[in-house]
């Protein structure tokens, strides 16, 4: 059973009369005093301490209650332990590094801190704020310390040093090549990265604590190579296959030793996706293969006749020509190489030769010799003397055509076809005709037409297709008239005496010299061709006269002749050669022009 007792009603006990009124009323009384004496001693300690921390309050046991900010400030600062001792223990991988708080900058936030202080019966509430003004003088108010979180300059050098000491930049393995030793390795190196943010905030934090030593570690990446020294390795035994060893070239019968060294100069080494590998330099292959294109070169040589008093007693075998094709040398090199590197012993490689056959095989040379006959003949007499070099400037060039053979379909050219005209091979200087008049020693193998003139009437005499051929300024009289043919060569200009060997064999020239003669023979296959030529006709006649003239520098009652008169006319030769069936093979006109050259008599002066 529950009894429930009833409290008398505020009105009740303020009834007049009541016997607890008085009592009711003094003890209001007394409490409304001892509140306005609370209030008013709360005020006072407010007034008191205008501008400075209310009593009472503390900062990690720092008592500045009473003081101004500034005050306040310095104690703390006075009394506080120095954060600039103690470290942060840096990890980094399987390392580590002692950094001491000095160096981070670590420092208390004293402004913080008297700000809080400061704030402690300070939030505006008159009634909250009194009641705690009077608390911190019973318990004194605990200000938590507060550490700055700023770090400063000190974090960022800190991390630059720490990433200096633990980052590394990864580097490829590298190939280098020394004489004598080969390709060698420099072996790659692994990088690695730290994460420069998660170690700049871990420092940050450490700084906002009071802890005298605190470790952090800190991730890093590994950061590999593109080009690893196994990769490099690979690339570094292939290239010293290549060039591990001499190579030789070879090209027919001649063979070209390549060293170690230079061998090792075609090489280079390409990067791509990662990996090396070795490149031939194909360009620097065929800097060196094409300087031996001119040894390995060689003209074609026809095959020539042995010869007797009787005629032909042998034949002298053709030789094949031969020419380096540098393009397709080069690829075979390269494949060669390529080939050692893969791990062929290959020490030598045959070199592209393109080979080129002779104008007049052995076969055909052969094949004509029992058949051949002199087809053609001319024979020139002259007079021995400076004119020609006594006879030098006109055997020589006869000399060096002796033999020479003319294939089927092949053209002869007398400059062409003669060896050098050099004082060294014995030419001199003769007369010549330059501007219309003889001039005495006026030309390097003056009087060398007399050797053109003859083998042209031998070759045109033979039915052979005639090219070039050009008449003298004036008519000589030991040349047949309208068919002499004159050579002459300058560095700028250039008179030929041509023919063609037009018949289906080759033709054979034999030349015969004596003292003041030169014969030509045409020796050929007879294919029943015959040679008809007209009479010359003449025209534009001009005679020519004897001059005088005085020349100072003979002595008196002297004389000499510089000129001999040479008439004038105009000349028209026509040949017809015919086939063995009468048909016309050539019909040649040959126009000659002849001037008049009168003869000069030089005279010394009268005494």
């Amino acid at each position: 059973m529950t009894t429930l007792t009833a409290l008398a009603r505020p009105a009740t006990l303020l009834a007049p009369g009541s016997p607890r009124r008085g009592f009711l009323l003094g003890f209001l009384a007394t409490l409304a005093a001892g509140i306005m004496i609370v209030a008013t001693a709360s005020i006072a300690v407010s007034v008191m301490n205008t501008g400075r921390v209310m009593p009472g309050v503390r900062v990690a046991g720092v008592e500045i209650g009473g003081l101004d900010r500034g005050a306040a400030g310095q104690r703390l600062l006075a009394a506080l332990p120095s954060l600039a001792e103690g470290s942060v223990v840096v990890e980094v991988g399987g390392a580590s590094v002692e950094v001491r708080f000095a160096e981070l900058g670590r420092s208390y936030d004293v402004d913080a801190m008297i700000s809080s202080a400061y704030g402690v019966a300070r939030s505006g509430d008159l009634v909250s704020d009194a009641v705690a003004r009077l608390r911190v003088l019973a318990v004194p108010a605990s200000v938590p310390v507060v550490v700055s979180t700023e770090g400063g300059s000190g974090v960022e050098t800190v991390v630059a040093q720490i990433v200096d000491r633990f980052e590394a930049e990864a580097s490829d393995a590298a190939i280098s090549y020394e004489a004598g030793e080969g390709f060698a390795v420099e072996e790659a190196v692994t990088g690695s990265q730290l994460d420069v943010e998660s170690l700049r905030s871990q420092l940050l934090s450490s700084t906002a604590t009071t802890a005298s030593q605190v470790t952090i570690s800190v991730p890093t990446q590994t950061i590999r190579p593109e080009i690893t020294t196994d990769e490099a390795a690979d690339a570094a035994d292939e290239a010293n296959a290549i060039a591990g060893a001499p190579l030789t070239l070879r090209a027919g019968d001649e063979a070209y030793r390549i060293g170690t060294a230079r061998l090792a100069d075609l090489i280079s080494f390409e990067e791509a996706s990662g990996s090396v590998s070795v490149r031939l330099n194909e360009q620097a292959i065929g800097r060196m293969v094409r300087p031996l294109a001119p040894a390995v070169a060689r003209a074609p040589q026809d095959a020539a006749y042995e010869w007797g008093s009787g005629g032909i007693t042998g034949v002298v075998p053709a030789v094949n020509g031969q020419e380096l094709d540098v393009r397709a040398s080069v690829r075979a090199v390269a494949d060669v190489l390529r080939e050692r590197g893969a791990g062929a012993a290959r020490r030598a490689v045959p070199l592209a030769v393109t080979t080129s056959a002779p104008a007049l095989t052995t076969q055909a040379a052969q094949a004509a010799a029992p058949r051949m006959r002199v087809l053609g003949t001319w024979r020139t007499d002259y007079d021995p003397g400076e004119g020609n070099f006594w006879n030098a400037n006109i055997h020589i060039p006869a000399w060096d055509l002796d033999g020479h053979v003319v294939a089927p379909g092949e053209w002869f050219s007398f400059w062409n076809d003669i060896g050098p005209v050099t004082v060294e091979r014995g030419y001199g200087y003769g007369g010549a005709i330059i501007g219309g008049r003889s001039v005495p020693n006026g030309a390097l193998a003056g009087g060398i037409c007399s050797t053109s003139t003859t083998l042209f009437n031998a070759a045109m005499r033979s039915g052979l297709e005639i090219g070039e051929r050009i008449n003298h300024s004036y008519y000589i009289e030991r040349y047949p008239v309208g068919l002499d043919a004159t050579v002459f060569k300058t560095d700028t200009w250039v008179t030929d005496m041509t023919f063609r060997n037009d018949t289906a064999n080759p033709v054979v020239i034999r030349s015969y010299t004596g003292n003041g003669w030169v014969r030509f023979d045409i020796w050929g296959v007879p294919d029943g061709r015959t040679v008809e030529l007209s009479d010359p006709v003449t025209s534009n006649h001009g005679t020519a006269v004897w001059t005088t003239v005085v020349n100072p520098s003979l002595a008196p009652g002297t004389s000499r002749i510089v000129e001999y008169p040479h008439d004038g006319f105009n000349a028209v030769v026509t040949r017809w050669v015919r086939d063995a069936d009468g048909n016309l093979l050539h019909q040649d006109v040959w126009h000659s022009t002849y001037r008049t050259v009168n003869g000069i008599t030089e005279v010394g002066p009268r005494g």
